[in-house]
């Protein structure tokens, strides 16, 4: 077992509020770790925490061996640490090529003449190089949603955080972005998926956790955890008298 990422009994929150509590999970190299939780359950906080975005109150962070718990945005996002966000924002004037140029250059620390390649290489893996030259402006919303991931992987991440990439697209889409994960953790990119989607979770992931108060209730293979009482209750809704 060889772990990229560890929350070791972390607390956090905004001002007084404190949102995650005691949360505890790991996550293996070339997984595609998945989360669910009802809304409000610390999903996002979680993101913002491990990216630097938040300082915890309490608890280590672990990335690759290193204690991560008070580096700063910049450090992480150069360690390897790249996400998407649920609601897609390139720069809308821009190109594609131009938007993932952008990531390479000033998240990835990279030259732009490597960068040039970089861009190019994520647009291919995301599924829009033929759209290189077009606006960012003019797509669908999967195509934003794409776009987000190749910016995402301009940065060069070791650990990709998806941020709901599926939310608001049509089955169909779903399924090609189920199809662009796997490609994804083909390419040896260790990935941790937050999705209400419950195919997605499902479907796409190695090891599931579902979050509640901002910590763990239940976390094992996709399958059981779904199926779990814990997450009928917690998640889905249902009652254990049910």
């Amino acid at each position: 077992m060889d772990k990229i990422l560890e929350f070791k009994n972390v607390n956090a929150g905004y001002g007084k509020e404190q949102i995650l509590n005691n949360l505890s999970f790991y996550v293996e190299k070339g997984q595609v770790f998945g989360i669910i939780g009802p809304n409000g359950s610390g999903k996002t906080t979680m993101f913002n925490t491990l990216l630097g975005q938040i300082k915890p109150s309490a608890g280590t962070i672990l990335f690759d061996g290193a204690d991560i718990t008070r580096a700063s945005a910049n450090a992480r996002c150069r360690m390897g640490l790249g996400r998407t966000f649920q609601v897609p924002r390139p720069f809308e004037s821009m190109s594609l090529y131009e938007n993932v140029l952008t990531a390479a250059v000033h998240g990835g620390s990279q030259s732009e003449h490597a960068a040039r390649d970089t861009a190019l290489e994520c647009l291919k893996m995301a599924g829009l190089y033929d759209k290189r030259e077009s606006r960012a402006g003019e797509l669908t919303l999967l195509e934003r949603k794409r776009l987000e991931i190749a910016r995402a992987l301009g940065t060069r991440p070791t650990l990709l955080l998806l941020d709901e990439v599926a939310a608001g697209l049509t089955e169909l889409e779903v399924a090609e972005m189920m199809e662009l994960v796997a490609q994804l953790k083909a390419n040896h990119y260790t990935i941790i998926w937050i999705e209400h989607i419950i195919e997605t979770m499902v479907g796409s992931t190695d090891y599931l956790m579902c979050m509640a108060q901002g910590s763990c209730a239940v976390q094992g293979k996709p399958r059981s955890v779904i199926e779990s009482k814990e997450v009928q209750r917690l998640y889905l809704g249902v009652d254990d008298d049910e």
